[in-house]
């Protein structure tokens, strides 16, 4: 099996040699470019599984690079992690990266930033977007949320929330409707889904469990994700009195407020899992915003 490429632009060729050790432990084949024309070059051709990318090179800035990559079709899924250290410049960059490090960086910070990521990767290599709805898949959402708890925990930002929303009588409804009627019905729900979003973010299905789900990475003040879920809530309601098939359809909403103390994806996952239960259990007004502490003493 061949190894996960890595991409290290970097004119540093002591913060290289760092670099380099730690994903040559971690498994990566690993890539040099000391310039950003020759790094934009190398992109030309290749596709690799991570960048780590300097802001200050040669001839071509990384901030150059970052936009270039964000506007290409074929990289711009490629995760970027920019290492600065300069932190004026990185919070006011035109195009987020997935990470931020400040330089100094600690090798053992790294080591284990590259472990974590590692579980991302097959994910990434998937379709993006679900054929159905053409939101993208749950895979892949899973793979920004880890990049999003990742970001939380190298930086000043201190939460992020999970947005989630489910027609609780999905399994009626898979019995009820043909997969046609079924793919139909979740399309145009979909739909009203995406209605009080922007259509940057990342929005995703999940059809196992019939559940809606996006990231809210910017929570301005603890009413903003609340208010985001209301008109999401109204917008969904709406389609479905107008499409009733005698199951007396709803939605429930709710918003996961997420901090550095969520060890993985997975366990917010688990959270998010719970916060639907309370809701179909009556448990909390519709929609509601829940954090870790809130869950752990209604459980």
């Amino acid at each position: 099996m061949d190894k996960p490429i890595a991409l290290i632009v970097e004119d540093d060729r002591d913060i290289v040699a760092l670099f380099r050790h730690v994903l040559d432990i971690a498994g990566y084949q690993t890539e040099i470019v000391l310039d950003g024309r020759d790094a934009m070059d190398r992109l030309g051709i290749l596709t690799p599984n991570i960048v780590l990318l300097d802001l200050q090179l040669p001839r071509l800035s990384g901030v150059e690079i970052l936009k270039n990559m964000r506007d290409d079709e074929r990289l711009k899924r490629v995760p970027v992690v920019v290492i600065t250290a300069y932190a004026p410049i990185a919070d006011s960059l035109p195009v987020e990266p997935d990470l931020l490090l400040l330089k100094p960086v600690d090798i053992n910070q790294l080591s284990s930033l590259v472990q974590r990521l590692q579980a991302t990767q097959g994910a990434l290599n998937e379709p993006a977007h679900d054929k159905v709805t053409g939101l993208y898949t749950f895979s892949f959402f899973t793979v920004r949320l880890a990049f999003s708890l990742e970001r939380i925990k190298q930086s000043s930002f201190r939460r992020f929330g999970v947005l989630f929303a489910e027609v609780p009588q999905f399994a009626d409804l898979k019995h009820q409707l043909s997969l046609n009627e079924l793919n139909s019905f979740m399309r145009k729900l979909a739909d009203q889904f995406r209605l009080t979003l922007r259509p940057t973010d990342t929005m995703a299905w999940s059809p196992n469990d019939g559940v809606f789900l996006t990231l809210i990475e910017e929570i301005p003040s603890p009413e903003a994700p609340l208010r985001i879920a209301g008109r999401m809530r109204d917008s969904m309601k709406r389609f479905l009195d107008m499409n009733d098939t005698g199951l007396d359809l709803r939605v429930n909403l709710g918003v996961l407020l997420c901090d550095s103390e969520y060890e993985d994806a997975q366990q917010v996952l688990r959270d998010i899992e719970t916060a639907r239960g309370q809701l179909r259990a009556g448990m909390y007004t519709n929609p509601s915003i829940f954090d870790r502490e809130m869950l752990r003493a209604r459980r």
